[in-house]
């Protein structure tokens, strides 16, 4: 899709991209015990790795970077909800976050001449471009939650919340079995 016509489109990113989906899937399938959360996450996980270097880098390491991406998903995403009591329902974070920062740093390693990949890039760079990234999302992160907090707030307040969102500010259910019209 990056490539917006069909005349660019570049058989070594589809066989990349291809070939990071199967490893996180596969990966993801293994590591999550047929869990369909992680089945349908862990392809996202290799794509979204490999974006970084999917016109760089050989098809086999391809298959690595998103073996690696789908078992950083899988562990980060029961880590973040099980010991650290994270509410990311949709593991925004372990899949966009972390993997994409995985992503960025294996286009540098991967992408190397010597691994077999087209060259032109440096992990120096790609280590430097990551880090500034997470920085950057950090840092407005910090400045838009702080001015909502300030402004609105962040909770509902603990009858809403016992409620739940869907009923006390959509006025919606979020099972058919509270609707009345079903």
């Amino acid at each position: 899709m990056s490539a917006q016509e069909i005349g660019k489109i570049s058989g070594l990113v589809a066989v990349n991209s291809l070939m990071a989906m199967v490893g996180g899937t596969l990966v993801a399938l293994w590591l999550g015990k047929n869990d369909p959360g992680f089945v349908h996450n862990g392809p996202l996980a290799g794509l979204v790795a490999v974006c970084a270097g999917s016109d760089l880098m050989h098809p086999i390491w391809a298959l690595v970077v998103g073996c690696v991406a789908g078992a950083l998903f899988v562990w980060m995403f029961t880590l973040t909800q099980n010991r650290f009591k994270i509410d990311d329902v949709l593991g925004v974070w372990p899949l966009h976050g972390l993997c994409g920062a995985w992503g960025g740093i294996a286009a540098g390693i991967f992408g190397s001449k010597a691994l077999g990949g087209v060259g032109g890039v440096s992990i120096m760079s790609q280590l430097i471009g990551t880090l500034l990234g997470i920085g950057i999302a950090v840092a407005g992160s910090f400045i838009v939650y702080s001015v909502l907090k300030k402004t609105v707030g962040l909770r509902l307040d603990a009858e809403a919340e016992f409620i739940g969102a869907d009923l006390s500010i959509h006025t919606i259910s979020a099972t058919a079995e509270r609707e009345s019209g079903w």
